[in-house]
């Protein structure tokens, strides 16, 4: 009888374990093999940092800006000997650390790329892309007047490039221990039209190829037209929460007051727009208020004031 050939059905991979749990099986059946005993002793000393602020990430849900803002956290961090906090050195080697186990990950397809790549760089120096990307945003809201969710539900086939409008339709909401979620307007007013000035499409523009660079090299893809402009790895729409928690950053850097938030922007906005003697039904259908009279209770110091810059003016005029 002749011998057949035993077929070995290799087990499914895990794409939803946390790092935690793929640290432990790198531990024991990667690091080893693939590093000298130095290198993985000074590893296994990294992961200790690692482990109490990424561990319980899935190995999926690890995006640029979490383990970013885990190299800050240990710039602020003491050393093991008390003297003073960890040197830029040992944050550049927990980087080193972290990206070359995410890098056997890739290898062993828990993941389609290495969410660290490209995520250090020295103190001081700026993340084109990060730094490019709450710039598009901020500004947005202070050129457009939209509000936080509106911008985050933007998609890019919502510009019309040549006649310099976004077409906004749609918000993305976080409601309190749920994930965000994307509503239509609540009002037929908040379904509008709002215009871009050359240089913000010029800014849009540079956004779009950066995520198209970005999208390239982490993933062998390209940008569509239903992605939205400040998307998640998974594709869905950023949170609007984490863009006030950026602008919080950028206040206390600056040593500004911590009263102002995204919002402000939008009332800077409008106030300029009311500065500039623009009507008030005019500002209300630009913000998206459903009633002029909204626009004028929240705005009557503002619009106030262009009462009385007109009427100094025609007293001028008249002599009066």
């Amino acid at each position: 009888m002749p011998h057949k050939r035993l077929l070995l059905t290799p087990e499914p991979i895990n794409r939803s374990i946390t790092l935690a749990k793929y640290i432990v099986h790198w531990v024991a059946d990667v690091g080893p093999k693939k590093l000298a005993d130095s290198t993985f002793r000074r590893d296994e000393q990294d992961i200790r940092r690692i482990l109490p602020a990424l561990g319980n990430y899935k190995l999926t849900d690890l995006r640029k800006e979490v383990i970013r803002e885990f190299y800050e956290e240990m710039r602020h961090t003491p050393r093991l000997d008390g003297r003073g906090n960890l040197s830029e050195k040992s944050v550049e080697g927990l980087h080193n650390t972290l990206c070359g186990i995410l890098s056997a990950a890739v290898d062993e397809g828990y993941l389609t790329h290495n969410p660290a790549w490209r995520c250090y760089k020295p103190k001081g120096q700026k993340f084109e892309g990060q730094s490019m990307k709450y710039e598009t945003y901020f500004k947005l809201v202070l050129a457009t007047g939209l509000r936080r969710g509106e911008a985050c539900g933007l998609k890019w086939s919502d510009i019309n490039w040549r006649k310099r409008t976004i077409h906004v339709q749609r918000g993305v909401v976080k409601l309190s221990h749920q994930e965000s979620i994307t509503k239509d307007p609540k009002t037929t007013s908040g379904d509008r039209m709002v215009y871009l000035s050359k240089e913000m499409c010029q800014l849009l523009k540079a956004w779009r190829k950066e995520c198209e660079w970005d999208r390239q090299q982490t993933a062998n893809e390209t940008v569509s037209e239903d992605d939205y402009l400040f998307r998640q790895p998974n594709v869905k729409p950023m949170n609007p929460c984490t863009f006030t928690y950026r602008f919080k950053l950028i206040l206390k850097a600056n040593n500004l007051s911590l009263d102002l938030n995204v919002h402000s922007l939008r009332h800077t906005n409008a106030s300029l727009l009311i500065a500039q003697g623009v009507d008030v039904r005019t500002v209300a259908s630009l913000l998206g208020h459903a009633q002029a009279s909204t626009t004028l209770d929240i705005y009557a110091h503002a619009f106030d004031k262009n009462k009385r810059k007109a009427q100094e003016k025609l007293g001028k005029a008249i002599g009066l």
